[in-house]
């Protein structure tokens, strides 16, 4: 795996000038393959964007374009997230990941400004710009509730795309897809889709995020099947509070009794949501 670029040779962040607010912030992503858990199909769809942005220049010599204009869908909680830090991770990319705080401007014809200037610096090096919860953004242009500075955004959105650098990646991700507008759909070349974990795949999660705690009573099988319907976020806040619940009692493994409680409260948080889960 390649190492990221250092964060001092992208120079100063862009901020709205009228608000000074921060447009994005850069991170240097640290997670990696062995850290996430995937179906087999996102697997094989993330194995080969990786391979085909290490080729880039041969493809482009051959007239092939890479797929590096990705969109991640899917509910909340199931790995968009930290499937973008992973890829920019393997691939050795500083992590541009744009704050909609800053873009977003009550000023007429600011949110299309601003957003030129995250492209340009993104553009500046090969890097990831990663747009989290981007139907803020990107919503259908036919939508009557939607006002004409936000569709000019769309429009806007569209033509820097096109034009940004294929060295880059830009990477979009939304719980709402179905608002996105059409043409926006076109514009990427790849779709991702992240859907709430099997039973199987929760098991992996567990094992993973458990690897460092002594567990001997846990039946990370049973747990897993007791976790169905759950998303990744769900498992792995159980994993994290069931920790911590031993460590403040003082205790050297982790037992059944504490990990059930800590599933009993995060059901009753669930359900306080308001979120729905299948049994």
């Amino acid at each position: 795996m390649a190492r990221p670029e250092k964060i001092v040779e992208f120079g100063a962040l862009p901020r709205d000038p009228d608000r000074d607010a921060a447009l994005v912030d850069l991170r240097q992503p640290s997670r990696t393959r062995a850290d996430i858990v995937l179906s087999p199909e996102l697997g094989r769809k993330l194995d080969r964007i990786e391979a085909e942005f290490r080729c880039l220049d041969d493809l482009a010599r051959r007239g092939l374009p890479g797929k590096t204009r990705l969109l991640f869908i899917g509910p909340p909680g199931c790995g968009k997230t930290l499937c973008a830090e992973v890829l920019a991770a393997e691939l050795g990319l500083p992590l541009l990941y744009a704050r909609f705080d800053g873009i977003v401007s009550s000023y007429l014809g600011e949110t299309a400004t601003n957003l030129r200037r995250v492209l340009q610096f993104a553009a500046r090096r090969p890097s990831m710009l990663f747009f989290d919860e981007f139907d803020v953004l990107g919503k259908d242009r036919d939508d009557p509730q939607e006002v004409g500075e936000l569709k000019r955004v769309v429009g806007t959105f569209l033509q820097l795309l096109d034009s940004h650098p294929r060295e880059s990646l830009v990477v979009a991700a939304t719980n709402h897809h179905g608002l996105l507008d059409e043409a926006l759909w076109r514009r990427f070349d790849e779709v991702l889709s992240f859907e709430k974990p099997s039973i199987e795949q929760l098991q992996q999660l567990l094992e993973l995020r458990l690897r460092a705690v002594r567990k001997p009573g846990v039946d990370i099988a049973a747990l897993a099947a007791q976790m169905l319907g759950f998303t990744f976020a769900d498992a792995e806040k159980v994993c994290f509070e069931a920790t911590k619940a031993m460590l403040l009692a003082q205790k050297k493994e982790l037992t059944s009794e504490l990990v059930e409680a800590e599933l009993t409260e995060h059901r009753a948080r669930i359900a306080l949501s308001g979120t729905r889960t299948e049994t």
